[in-house]
Parts: C-alpha cells; sequence; structure tokens
C-alpha cells in the first residue's frame, strides 16, 4: 500500500508545485493550500489532516512548518522541511532572522524536524552557522528541460519585483543604470511594479520595458528570444529564473552573491552587486559568446528535475 504524505506550502511556486507532482507519483498525497490563511486555520486544517498521514512535506520553514513540526513530533510522525532561504536570511529588513520570535520560531522548526533539506550550498552553510544540531542535506531544484527553436533577438531580461521593498534587493536599479550602456539592446523587466518605482526608472531610462508580472509560460517565451538574462540581486538562496534562462539558451550574468556563482560557474558572467562599471564588462563580455551550447548542457547535467525526483525519493524511502 503506497504512503500518506501531507504536503504543506502557503505558495504556489513553480518549484514547489514540482515537488507536489513528484510526490504524487510515488505516493498518496493530501494538498494543504495555505495561501492567505489565519494561524487557527493553520493549526485546525494540519490538526485534522496529519493524524492519517505517515509523513509530513514543508516547503519552507515558516508558520505553518513550525506547528505541523509541533504537531509531528505530539503525534509522533515523520516530517521533513525544505527551506526556502529567506527563512536562514538576516539582511536588514529582509530575511527570517531578523525578527526574534520569527527566529526563535525557525531554529525549533529545524531541530525537531526529521530531515531538512535545502537547495544550495549557500543555504546549508547559512543553516549551519545557527549552530543547530542537524545535518541539512542538499538537494538542488530541478527544471523541465525544453528545446528552444525560437531565434535570438536583442534583447536583455530579469525579473524582479519593481517595489520600493524589492527593486534595489534585486539589483533593478543597477539594470537599469546599465541599460543606458547598450542601446541597441532592449531591457526589459518582468515582475509587479509599484508606479511610484516605476517612474523612477523610467526618469533613468526611458526605454526601459516593465512587463508586469507574467503567467509563467509567457516568461519562458520571452527568455526564448533573450540573449543575456541578468540576475543582479544582493542575495539569492537559488536562482531558478537564471536556471530557467539557462535552459533556453541565454547567456547569464550574476552577482557574486549567494548561490549564483554555483548556478554560474563561468566567472566571466560573475559581476558586483551594485557596481555598474563591472556588470557592464560581464555584459560585454556575453554578448560576445558562443558558449550557448555549453550552458545548457551545464543545465542538463545538473539541475533536471528527474535528478531532484530521484534524491527526493531515496530520502524519503530511508526515513519511512
Amino acid at each position: 500500500m503506497k504512503k500518506k504524505i501531507l504536503f504543506l506550502s502557503a505558495y504556489n511556486s513553480p518549484f514547489v508545485v514540482n515537488d507536489f507532482e513528484i510526490l504524487q507519483n510515488h505516493f498518496i498525497v493530501k494538498n494543504l493550500d495555505l495561501s492567505n490563511k489565519s494561524k487557527l486555520a493553520y493549526f485546525l486544517l494540519i490538526f485534522k489532516e496529519i493524524l492519517r498521514t505517515d509523513i509530513v512535506y514543508c516547503w519552507f520553514a515558516d508558520f505553518a512548518a513550525y506547528l505541523a513540526v509541533k504537531m509531528a513530533r505530539f503525534f509522533h510522525k515523520k516530517i521533513i522541511v525544505v527551506v526556502g532561504g529567506y527563512e536562514v536570511s538576516n539582511l536588514p529588513g529582509y530575511g527570517g532572522l531578523t525578527n526574534k520570535n520569527r527566529a526563535s520560531r525557525l531554529k525549533y522548526t529545524l531541530n525537531n524536524a526529521t530531515k531538512v533539506i535545502t537547495i544550495s550550498d549557500f543555504s546549508k552553510a547559512e543553516i549551519e552557522n545557527l549552530n543547530l544540531d542537524i545535518n541539512a542535506q542538499k538537494i538542488s531544484i530541478g527544471i523541465e528541460l525544453q528545446e528552444n527553436l525560437v531565434p535570438k533577438t536583442n534583447t536583455i531580461l530579469t525579473v524582479g519585483s519593481v517595489t520600493k521593498s524589492h527593486y534595489k534587493l534585486k539589483g533593478l536599479d543597477t539594470f537599469v543604470k546599465v541599460s543606458l550602456q547598450f542601446p541597441e539592446y532592449e531591457f526589459k523587466i518582468i515582475g509587479n511594479y509599484d508606479e511610484e518605482i516605476k517612474e523612477k526608472l523610467l526618469i533613468i531610462n526611458p526605454r526601459i520595458k516593465l512587463t508586469g508580472k507574467l503567467e509563467h509560460g509567457k516568461l519562458l517565451d520571452l527568455m526564448k528570444e533573450a540573449k543575456i538574462y541578468c540576475q543582479l540581486s544582493q542575495r539569492e538562496s537559488f536562482g531558478l529564473s537564471v536556471l530557467e534562462a539557462m535552459n533556453l539558451g541565454c547567456i547569464p550574468i550574476v552577482t557574486k552573491v549567494g548561490a549564483l556563482p554555483e548556478l554560474v560557474e563561468n566567472k566571466d558572467y560573475h559581476c558586483v552587486y551594485g557596481d555598474i562599471v563591472s556588470t557592464i564588462t560581464a555584459i560585454q563580455k556575453a554578448i560576445k559568446t558562443e558558449r550557448k551550447e555549453e550552458i545548457i548542457k551545464h543545465v542538463k547535467e545538473k539541475y533536471t528535475l528527474k535528478q531532484r525526483e530521484e534524491k527526493l525519493i531515496e530520502l524519503i524511502k530511508q526515513i519511512l
């Protein structure tokens, strides 16, 4: 008889959905959609389902995971917690460790989970810096490989929210300033935007295109056409959009922070966060490169959904 898994997440990101579908291929999976729910609703929903499950799988070490770990301990259930990265960040104004109560819940969650999964060496190192008595296991995110037969255009993309709290964190101000040096290229920002921040960026360069948030399929269509993809963030615990862009033949330009150098090993495509000159230099190298096939091969060798599936299922079977 197939084992039963209770799947918890307050988010519906592509990598969360991918894990849910992977688990469905091997187990009976009950998905609890916790988006826009109160803390009391979290408790009642988890309590109702945990009694009839063999193992709990939580994406993100958030409040729902904290409750689930407490209940799993009480009812002697196995529980896996996947750390996304925000939870163990401590940047000014950003991260789970910036608040004492959240930090305390996080440490309890990680200390008492049956197994903790991270998605990058960077994230694993951050957990180790908490000095907890756990052995987190890295299992990289995988993507569904796609063939790209669309001709490339002179387009340079980035993804990030053009909001007061996020646009500098994602390096979008740098992206816009750098765009002035490449008038023959169209620079596009994909993501939600505040009108005030949008206008601020358009003052720097009126030619910048802001698409707003797009469905995942439309984002991939733009990546198929683009020559270069930039992730100029102050911090990234993984970089799914970078990976998807690389798979579709975009040359990646990334800052030397977080997990981004793990994804993009070629240092020619690295730049310094917030530094205009190093970013321009990296883009100039990317424009001249002929290594598109090499980049696609790198993704296929290391970051497929099949690879993540094999490692996840092996881990769960060990726990069961």
